[in-house]
């Protein structure tokens, strides 16, 4: 049971997630990055039932494109895992916007990354790549691998739509 992205694009797409983690304060919410994902391949990102969750998700190919939305935290170059509102300082270290995604009553969801030229729709469980050019490099330890654990559920205190810091 978990939070699965897959990449259904021709590059390999580096994501981050943002998920509930009760031990986080003010905004209930936790952020994790980078995963690597190679073409064709799904990867597990949040462990635990994904029924009833809400997550966050941010991803980049080094072709410019990108996934996500208004929902804007600060990442760093390296891989990390810290409180939503928890900042980066240096080089590298940016504001970037997620996409909130509503899982419904799965136990387990996939979402789907494509490409703006595969003329793919907008489905509920897909997220559509948008084209920018990036600001940094990313290197070759800057991805983590191993799955997290979703927190106990309690109250939940969701990132802000469209604030940017």
């Amino acid at each position: 049971m978990g939070f699965y992205v897959r990449n259904s694009t021709p590059n390999p797409i580096s994501v981050a997630v943002g998920y509930y983690d009760s031990g986080c304060s003010p905004i209930t919410y936790a952020k994790r990055g980078w995963y690597r994902i190679e073409p064709g391949r799904r990867a597990f990102l949040v462990a635990g039932s994904a029924a009833n969750q809400t997550f966050y998700v941010y991803g980049h190919d080094s072709f410019g494109n990108w996934w996500g939305g208004n929902f804007y935290t600060d990442v760093p170059r390296e891989a990390f895992t810290r409180c939503w509102i928890a900042g980066c300082q240096g080089q590298g270290c940016r504001n970037v916007g997620f996409d909130e995604i509503n899982v419904g009553n799965f136990e387990n969801y996939t979402l789907n990354l494509v490409d703006s030229t595969q003329g793919a729709s907008k489905s509920r469980r897909t997220l559509v790549a948008k084209k920018r050019k990036t600001n940094f490099k990313l290197g070759k330890f800057s991805f983590i691998k191993s799955p997290g654990r979703i927190g106990k559920l309690g109250k939940t205190r969701k990132p802000l739509y469209g604030k940017r810091n």
